[in-house]
């Protein structure tokens, strides 16, 4: 649960739980302090978190993936991508939680080139290949994009296929619930919801900090 606003800023790193042992009717942790391992250094302050959503527009998708930023970069967009938008472009910041997934970005080499966040557990199983999620939080996969973006210090998220249902349509409950916290976390945060269909949900649209865009006036807005 995110219960404050936080930023990479101020994030030095934290304490991991490795491994749980019970003796004698004690439960014994063994900790391992994990320093915060990146820098994230953008010029334009705006980033785009892409999920899986019926409204994604695959169209505008590439339209982001050949974004240069204009003159020196300076409206370069960040990435943050999640639910196999990996498969469509190189992100600058990707979140992924299944094993098979996984171990096909480790297969294709798609780590080596983008930082891949996943959770705890992932990151034991798996050393050396992945990044921890700041503050181990176990939010839905478009949230944790969407708050990573909000932690690295953007002052406007656009969200993408970040409409509470999965490619297949169906709803999800904890996507919509974990997106509300985000929201919450960070009322300093523009979140623009980009959409050609039905507005987001009501408890998202009743922020200050939240916003619709078409994807005409996203395009238009971001210059993509």
């Amino acid at each position: 649960m995110i219960n404050k606003e936080r930023y990479r800023a101020d994030y030095a790193g934290e304490f991991v739980i490795t491994k749980i042992i019970y003796r004698d009717g004690q439960k014994i942790t063994e900790k391992e302090y994990i320093e915060n391992p990146i820098a994230n250094q953008h010029i334009s302050g705006r980033a785009v978190v892409i999920g899986a959503g019926h409204s994604l527009r695959e169209d505008v998708v590439t339209a982001v993936a050949n974004h240069g930023g204009g003159l020196l970069g300076q409206k370069k967009l960040q990435t943050y991508g999640c639910e196999g938008t990996w498969k469509k472009m190189h992100l600058d910041f990707c979140v992924e939680y299944d094993i098979p997934t996984l171990n096909e970005i480790i297969a294709s080499n798609y780590s080596e080139k983008s930082v891949v966040y996943t959770l705890t557990t992932n990151c034991l199983k798996m050393p050396g290949e992945f990044y921890l999620i700041p503050y181990c939080l176990r939010l839905a996969p478009p949230a944790a994009a969407a708050y990573l973006a909000a932690f690295d210090g953007h002052n406007e998220v656009f969200l993408l296929g970040v409409d509470g249902t999965t490619s297949e349509h169906h709803i999800d409950h904890k996507h919509i619930i974990d997106i509300k916290q985000v929201l919450e976390a960070y009322p300093n945060t523009k979140f623009y919801f980009v959409t050609d269909h039905a507005a987001p949900h009501d408890e998202w649209r009743a922020f200050r900090n939240a916003e619709v865009l078409t994807y005409q006036q996203f395009v238009l807005h971001c210059d993509v």
